[in-house]
């Protein structure tokens, strides 16, 4: 299956859960959204063409690595900042509303992308030269371009991490593969949109899934799971 991956680092960034409010944790990866908007980011495309019924990234099918932070190893580092809104009302302050919002610092990650041939190679040549600042998470958390490659994916094996996949762990056949001193880190499990309806310009978002997040210190095994493989390591396609 030819496909494309691209490296992205960054200093900070951030994936708000999607019903967090004062306190805004964040996703340890990038979910398929963001994976997409990263997609058209690069390519340009408004928020309508990104998201309109049939458009160009329709047929894109998206999935995520989560690589050694390049700073710290391991899973980025985590840490909560203290942010405090301001409501005015009649032109005065009348409350003062604080709220926490965790951030990842140092994060690595590798998107993976295949679709037609021609929408490949437009993606790459849009990654070498973006048309919109690429950001993991909010606007102002940019991110660094480290590598865009052209690739053939293969079939995979059942053991993954650092990634994620479709479906509640609870409800999937897995297998946790131990060894003598590992260091468990636990998965999660979030519903996370696969997609956005823009209305009026607001966005509303479809297609709620399940998925669970796995760290790189945890290993599962999925014996059912039709995966594919990049240098060495296992994932599933998110959004198909």
């Amino acid at each position: 299956m030819e496909g494309l991956t691209v490296t992205l680092s960054a200093p900070v960034a951030s994936f708000r859960r999607p019903l967090d409010i004062n306190f805004q944790r964040t996703l340890l990866l990038p979910p398929p959204t963001t994976c997409l908007g990263i997609a058209g980011a690069a390519l340009g495309l408004s928020e309508n063409e990104l998201w309109q019924e049939g458009g160009l990234l329709s047929t894109l099918k998206v999935s995520v690595l989560l690589e050694p932070s390049p700073v710290i190893g391991g899973d980025p580092a985590l840490t909560r900042d203290l942010w405090k809104v301001l409501k005015i009302k009649n032109k005065k302050i009348s409350e003062r509303s604080p709220y926490f919002r965790e951030l990842l610092f140092f994060p690595r990650y590798t998107l993976l992308f295949t679709g037609g041939k021609a929408l490949l190679e437009r993606l790459a040549e849009a990654f070498a030269d973006p048309a919109y600042p690429i950001s993991l998470g909010r606007e102002d958390e940019l991110a660094s371009v480290e590598a865009v490659e052209k690739v053939v994916f293969s079939s995979g094996g059942s053991v993954l991490f650092g990634t994620m996949v479709p479906g509640d762990l609870r409800e999937l056949e897995v297998k946790v593969k131990l060894t003598p001193g590992l260091r468990i880190e636990p998965p999660s499990v979030e519903v996370l949109p696969l997609e956005f309806k823009v209305v009026k310009g607001v966005r509303h978002p479809v297609k709620r899934r399940p998925f669970t997040i796995i760290p790189l210190g945890s290993q599962l095994e999925f014996p059912t799971l039709k995966t594919f493989s990049f240098r060495g390591r296992n994932f599933v396609w998110l959004n198909f």
